[in-house]
């Protein structure tokens, strides 16, 4: 979800990143599901996309990836 908002709006991943406080290494795990977000990360992802990523979004339901 989070690599689909960033492409739409022609975001980079450095600049992402640095609006998180976070390195673009970190945000290239999290965008390759090779992390997931503590809840206060995720919150701010929220905020930052204007609620197009959702926090909820990290969740991995039963049966689904996240």
């Amino acid at each position: 979800m989070l690599k689909k908002y960033l492409k739409a709006n022609r975001a980079t991943q450095r600049d992402f990143a640095s609006s998180l406080g976070i390195s673009q290494a970190f945000l290239s795990q999290l965008l390759n599901g090779r992390r997931i977000p503590s809840l206060d990360l995720a919150v701010r992802i929220e905020r930052l996309t204007d609620g197009a990523v959702p926090a909820s979004s990290w969740v991995k339901q039963d049966g689904e990836a996240a």
